[in-house]
């Protein structure tokens, strides 16, 4: 079931290396996702109302690949992977390969994006 979350200003919704359990819609606020480089936070892109976050691990299940945190204070809607999991299991097994598919390619762009900066 979905589940509404308040994150406070600078909260973290979830950190780079963990491992992934939901995906989550932005209802409100602003969500900063960013990766750490040494000593250095990089911001690769915020996310706004409407906007969708930690999609990619339901699909390729590697742990978050970026931070996520607060810019101000936020609601999001959490949908937690069980409940997606098993609605995707209903998917035909080609679906399933090109969504996985999908997910690595955003995954090698972002890497790529990531070294040219």
């Amino acid at each position: 079931m979905p589940e509404f979350v308040k994150v406070n200003k600078d909260m973290y919704l979830f950190e780079e290396g963990d491992a992934p359990d939901a995906m989550y819609i932005i209802k409100s606020g602003q969500i900063s996702l960013f990766i750490t480089d040494g000593s250095i936070q990089k911001v690769v892109a915020t996310a706004n109302p409407g906007q969708l976050i930690g999609e990619m691990a339901l699909f390729d299940k590697k742990n978050r690949s970026a931070t996520a945190k607060a810019v101000v204070n936020s609601e999001v809607v959490k949908l937690p992977y069980a409940q997606l999991e098993k609605d995707l299991t209903k998917m035909p097994e080609w679906v399933q390969a090109i969504l996985k598919k999908m997910a690595e390619k955003i995954r090698e762009a972002n890497a790529k994006i990531l070294l040219e900066k």
